[in-house]
């Protein structure tokens, strides 16, 4: 982990499993703070440190990211708390929380997160069965066959080394497409890509921001025709707050 450096105090939100604060205090941390919330993880939490020696250098805490208080200031800021498109998880209160507590000279893990769309065919199968629903295009389901018939669009670019007061996604983007006649779009992709602290980047995993496919009515289109997506959601407030139309223009 080149982010940290030795002597560094450094915060781990959501640290879930624990391997991030422990590759901190590996990298030279001089302390870590590692956040977590859920209960029965905490405990779990507290022996993985514990028989892994690192008491001393890891301090376990109860809390809200969204709300927790430090007792010092940090150096780095680890940790991600991404689901794709920032619509899901808690990665931007969560940010807008700790970099309150930082040093002038901190560094965030995480730096920016790119977020696209396009529109898309999909055969929509899944276990055999046709399903025009919203879900993640997992690497497994190879069947869905998805096929990208404009280039991919950029609509927002989060940057979560400030505080991001506008959380608010309300979008027209417009997809110019390619392709031959007769094609047919009936979902679009939203899909990203992170960049972190040291200029590297990163798309998607198995454990990681898959893409998410979201259903539209079939619509019949050729090579050169534009087609706008209205797009609205506020940043990390789950699907249910998630509104989108594709028209023709």
């Amino acid at each position: 982990m080149n982010t940290v450096r030795p002597g560094d105090v450094v915060v781990d939100m959501g640290t879930g499993s624990g391997i991030l604060a422990m590759f901190a205090a590996d990298a030279g941390a001089s302390k870590v703070y590692a956040i977590e919330w859920d209960g029965m993880n905490f405990e779990s939490l507290r022996k993985t440190f514990a028989i892994n020696g690192y008491g001393e250098k890891i301090a376990l805490i109860q809390d809200d990211v969204r709300n927790v208080k430090l007792t010092e200031t940090v150096d780095v800021i680890i940790g991600e708390m991404i689901a794709t498109g920032l619509i899901e998880e808690l990665q931007v209160p969560a940010m807008n929380n700790l970099l309150g507590f930082v040093k002038d000279d901190y560094r965030v893990l995480l730096q920016t997160m790119e977020n696209y769309a396009e529109p898309v065919y999909c055969n929509q199968k899944q276990y055999r069965k046709k399903m025009p629903i919203i879900g993640y295009e997992y690497p497994g389901l190879t069947k869905l066959a998805v096929k990208p018939l404009s280039p991919k669009v950029m609509y927002y670019r989060a940057d979560f080394e400030k505080r991001i007061e506008d959380t608010q996604i309300d979008r027209e983007i417009p997809f110019r497409i390619r392709g031959g006649e007769g094609a047919v779009i009936n979902a679009v992709r939203i899909s990203n890509k992170t960049i972190f602290w040291d200029g590297s980047s990163f798309g998607a995993s198995d454990a990681y921001c898959y893409p998410i496919l979201l259903p539209v009515d079939d619509m019949k289109v050729s090579a050169g025709d534009t087609v706008l997506l209205e797009l609205s959601y506020t940043l990390c407030g789950g699907f249910s707050n998630l509104k989108y139309a594709l028209h023709r223009i």
